[in-house]
């Protein structure tokens, strides 16, 4: 709080020297001989203490400050213009709350990684372990500062763990924890082929696809983003910051304006800015003023103006508002140290108005909880309906059945692009409209050959029923290459009497649907006598399955300029590739048992966060600092 006062202060008194236009390192204030009139500044203090409210004592000792640093600045610019030796600002923030802070003198052709060296030796700290963050971007080691944009007056955010012994043998490092998250999450989302491990879905709980490498790129950035909210929830705003500003490198990178219409990138913005005030790192100003404008614009182009695409989506009721209470109160803040005293005070009050709306009664949680409902749901649940326990009941029944049929229908339909392989990674993937499958299999259609209809006609209706009618062989051959049939179906219609390869044909064409695979095979079967339409299906099957053997054969087998040689080398050949396959089987399977070690171990801590961590903050912080600047702005 003191802290807060000092540069409530200091605001103050840069604001009224700045109106009357006083200049600190200039006579009458400084002697022609560089030295500090003490006479004047004393004269100076009197007069601005009774105006501001400050006592003379502490309006000297903040004159005092301003004029030191002023100077401090004439010198470093002199020396950077002349020398190109640029003093920089180090900000060390501790898990304490305490915070060091000095300047240091470096030339800026130098290498990230030679500031980090002179911040090691200066801290006594092993330089692997300290992370630089100037203007929200990490600086890296590799680069020169001044391509960094590190110039004279920058601010240099230092993130090191907290220095006790024990606990230094208790955690590893902020840099290489966060270093290892990287690397965990760029192996998983790479092996799993950004599908299986995290799925991307609208507000509304769909399915998103996206091109290979854009998706990539956004899963790298929620992953990151998930893990960094994890580190915000246990009070670890270090190393949070440094996930936060991995994962918005990441969100840079994706080109989709996907980022326009969902929040995750307007709230990783607004965590940022979130985490420069927990650190008290007020230096960060510039780029929490930006950050914030970005969030506040995100969040208006995801929810809408005044809320109305949330209200479409979701109803009147919702918990959205939670995040502009955080919004409202950083730009309060932000307002204070910029000295606009009459923003920040109308911002705390709506802030204040805010929090009261959201406030929670504590016997209608008490009540809800007794339903058998969990602490998250139920505080969501009040807060979106206004303390009504009974609304807040139906609220979370709805909500528990829109997530599951949203859930149903995005299973379903990446189920149905594999059975048809239609590449949602492509360039040019076009969703397929499921109620137009729908409306096609009320006509009597399967699902798998109305999407691959879709699929040719582009989601025309018409053009997809006139491919069913003229072209329903050709579609159900397509189904032979993209479709696996499932072992346990062919035993089982192996059992009824009818032959591997058959029965593997029949479960191809039926996408695995056994009651359709036995009926075709029952209608298709006379007295061991196959079909017409079966045998020009099972000459397709053997066609394809020769095509794609043919091409791993040349991928493997190197051709002989001797003819005599062909067979005995074909039989070596065989004999390889079954011990390349088994081998290839037992390294899959030992990566599959690392993978599912690595993601028990990764996930551990995301398990603590979900997707409604944004709408349940417990608003404790908010109240708190909401209380701090008051009183500071003396606003009780």
């Amino acid at each position: 709080m003191e802290l807060l006062q000092q540069e409530s202060r200091l605001i103050q008194l840069r604001a009224k020297l700045n109106e009357r236009r006083i200049k600190l390192w200039e006579t009458p204030y400084l002697t022609p001989e560089q030295q500090i009139d003490e006479a004047e500044m004393l004269i100076l203090a009197e007069q601005l203490g009774p105006q501001l409210g400050i006592p003379t004592n502490l309006c000297l000792q903040g004159l005092t400050a301003l004029q030191r640093n002023a100077l401090e600045k004439l010198q470093s610019k002199d020396e950077f213009q002349r020398m190109g030796i640029a003093t920089v600002k180090i900000r060390a923030p501790t898990q304490t709350g305490s915070n060091r802070e000095f300047d240091l003198k470096v030339k800026t052709t130098e290498l990230g990684s030679h500031l980090c060296e002179l911040i090691g030796q200066r801290l006594s700290l092993d330089t692997r372990k300290i992370k630089l963050v100037c203007s929200g971007k990490i600086v890296s080691s590799m680069s020169s500062l001044q391509e960094q944009k590190v110039t004279n007056g920058s601010t240099i955010m230092v993130l090191v763990m907290a220095h006790s012994e024990e606990e230094a043998k208790r955690e590893c490092s902020t840099y290489d924890r966060v270093h290892k998250i990287r690397i965990d999450a760029e192996t998983l989302i790479n092996e799993n082929d950004s599908s299986n491990f995290l799925s991307i879905e609208d507000q509304s709980g769909n399915a998103i696809f996206l091109p290979k490498e854009e998706k990539k790129s956004l899963l790298m950035g929620l992953t990151l983003y998930e893990k960094g909210k994890a580190a915000m929830i246990v009070g670890n705003f270090e190393e949070a910051l440094l996930l936060l500003i991995e994962a918005d490198h990441d969100f840079r990178s994706c080109n989709s304006q996907l980022l326009d219409v969902v929040d995750n990138y307007a709230l990783l913005n607004l965590d940022i800015v979130w985490c420069y005030v927990c650190l008290k790192n007020l230096n960060q100003l510039p780029d929490a003023e930006q950050r914030l404008k970005v969030c506040e614009l995100k969040l208006q182009q995801s929810y809408g103006k005044n809320m109305q695409r949330v209200t479409a989506i979701r109803g009147e009721q919702s918990n959205e508002k939670i995040s502009l209470v955080r919004l409202h109160l950083l730009k309060a803040i932000l307002y204070f140290y910029q000295n606009k005293r009459d923003d920040a005070r109308t911002m705390f009050r709506v802030v204040e108005t805010e929090l009261l709306k959201l406030r929670i009664d504590d016997d209608c949680l008490s009540r809800l909880m007794e339903c058998g409902y969990s602490t998250k749901e139920c505080r969501i649940a009040l807060r979106a309906c206004t303390n009504d326990v009974e609304a807040s009941i139906e609220f979370i029944l709805n909500r528990r059945q829109t997530r599951e049929t949203n859930a149903i229908r995005s299973e379903r339909e990446r189920k149905l692009y594999k059975t048809i392989d239609h590449d949602a990674s492509s360039g040019d993937f076009q969703r397929i409209k499921l109620e137009l499958v729908d409306q096609l299999m009320e006509m009597g259609y399967p699902e798998e050959l109305a999407g691959l209809a879709l699929k040719k006609s582009l989601n025309d209706i018409n053009g997809a029923l006139n491919e069913l009618e003229t072209n329903s062989e050709g579609l159900l051959f397509e189904l032979l290459r993209t479709v696996s049939a499932n072992e346990e179906l062919q035993k089982k219609l192996e059992a009824l009497g009818f032959h591997p390869e058959i029965a593997l044909v029949a479960l191809k064409l039926t996408a695995n649907d056994y009651d359709r695979a036995s009926n075709y095979l029952l209608s298709n079967v006379q007295n061991g006598i196959y079909s017409e339409t079966l045998q020009r299906a099972v000459a397709e099957f053997k066609s394809k399955q020769m095509t794609s053997e043919c091409n791993s054969a040349e991928e493997h087998i190197a051709p002989s300029n001797n003819p005599a040689e062909n067979p005995s080398t074909s039989k070596r050949t065989v004999k390889s590739s079954s011990a390349t396959d088994n081998a290839k089987k037992q390294n899959n399977s030992r990566k599959k048992e690392m993978l599912d070690i690595l993601f028990k171990s990764f996930s551990q801590d995301i398990r603590t966060t979900d997707e409604d961590s944004h709408l349940d903050l417990q608003l404790d912080q908010e109240a708190k600092l909401l209380a701090q600047y008051k009183q500071l702005l003396d606003m009780e």
